[in-house]
């Protein structure tokens, strides 16, 4: 997505049944559409069919295979169960009749209970940290993979302590966005498939995106992905996200988030297996 305006016009999904929608695809120079607005667009359905004053507050998805960008994207809702302070929803996202995602989404309401979270990390001001594309400016080649990425906007922390796989980083819708928490729920659920999965090729001394080594180049595919809102933030005001890989193993890895918001409250945990894929250079 080149701008918010777009991002927000491929989150506005057209209802052709009682629980069934249909949506777009951004336009992206990807082999495949992008994961995070699949979920995104799955979590948008699911929400049409709950009534307020429930909002999101998990998912998980499992990407199936591959979408195309050049067909239309259909999720059929269906409504696991309804209760008076919890319900439930799945969601199916088909292309030309074949699976593409399956996402599973809770709704509720918030309620009063103890409170607790890990603190924040010291990560400096968002406006004094370069942006990706600056911060990775001496890597050829990679700052044209993000330009398509331009509605949500990323600085890159300074890190100072942590396990080797951690990164810090700012993030935010490039725009304002509408008051409705769905649709920063949806932008935050976007955001969250970015980068996450590349941290598990910082330990290797590879930088965030694609790069490439002495051989390959190196691609990561997400498989699961996993969100917990713990609240819903502003997603058009500056979320900073703890991320690391705890593994890389076997072809696959495993990454996970903490995301702050400006306060240092921990509004959402997320955590996503995807492959890392290795393709031998010519």
């Amino acid at each position: 997505m080149h701008d918010v305006g777009d991002l927000l016009d491929v989150l506005d999904l057209r209802r052709i049944g009682a629980s069934v929608f249909e949506g777009r695809n951004g336009a992206l120079d990807l082999p495949r559409v992008f994961g995070g607005q699949l979920a995104a667009q799955a979590l948008v359905a699911a929400a049409r069919t709950v009534p307020a004053p429930l909002v999101p507050q998990s998912l998980h998805a499992t990407f199936l295979r591959p979408g195309r960008s050049g067909l239309a994207n259909r999720f059929e809702v269906t409504h696991v169960r309804d209760g008076r302070s919890r319900t439930t929803r799945a969601v199916d996202l088909l292309q030309d009749g074949k699976a593409v995602l399956r996402l599973t989404a809770a709704f509720g309401t918030p309620a009063a209970g103890v409170a607790h979270q890990t603190p924040a990390p010291e990560a400096g001001r968002p406006g004094d940290a370069p942006t990706l594309d600056e911060s990775i400016a001496d890597v050829g080649g990679l700052t044209g993979l993000w330009s398509g990425f331009s509605a949500v906007e990323i600085r890159v922390a300074p890190c100072a302590d942590g396990p080797p796989s951690r990164g810090l980083l700012w993030m935010r819708a490039a725009g304002p966005l509408p008051a409705d928490p769905l649709v920063h729920a949806a932008v935050l659920c976007y955001a969250t498939d970015l980068t996450l999965l590349s941290a598990a090729l910082v330990p290797h001394g590879l930088r965030l995106g694609r790069e490439r080594d002495h051989d390959h180049a190196w691609d990561t595919v997400s498989l699961d992905h996993a969100l917990w809102l713990h609240h819903i933030p502003r997603a058009d005001e500056w979320l900073l996200f703890d991320q690391h890989s705890p593994v890389a193993s076997h072809g696959r890895s495993l990454a996970t988030a903490h995301v702050y918001d400006r306060t240092g409250e921990l509004c959402a945990t997320v955590t996503q297996e995807g492959l890392l894929v290795a393709t031998p250079l010519a």
